[in-house]
């Protein structure tokens, strides 16, 4: 195996092992239904939710991640999104991005 593809698998379980504990961390929050990290097209690569949960959530809120980082850059072409949360009655929806991921916290708002 040559350097480059052995410090290439090294990374990449590095960076599996940041995954999972951002998923045990977030999921241990008081109130988080689910941790989804996507991929920007919303590709599932990890979910705590149900694969048809998960695949719904990566449909929908890459869609949504697209067109509001679409308004942003609209509004002003020299800002980007990085940040989207929508609270409902009866959920709270987060979503970081990333340059290539979107990470997708859903979980039971604070009683004000």
């Amino acid at each position: 195996m040559s350097p480059e593809a052995s410090s290439v698998g090294h990374q990449n379980q590095h960076n599996h092992i940041d995954l999972d504990e951002t998923i045990n961390r977030l999921s241990s929050k008081k109130g988080v239904e689910s941790v989804t990290i996507l991929t920007k097209e919303g590709g599932v690569i990890r979910t705590t939710a149900t694969a048809e949960q998960g695949e719904l959530h990566g449909k929908l809120l890459s869609k949504l991640a697209r067109d509001a980082g679409d308004i942003v850059e609209q509004l002003d072409g020299q800002d980007e999104l990085s940040f989207v949360r929508i609270r409902t009655k009866r959920h709270e929806v987060m979503v970081a991005l990333d340059q290539d991921y979107l990470l997708v916290v859903i979980q039971t708002p604070q009683k004000d």
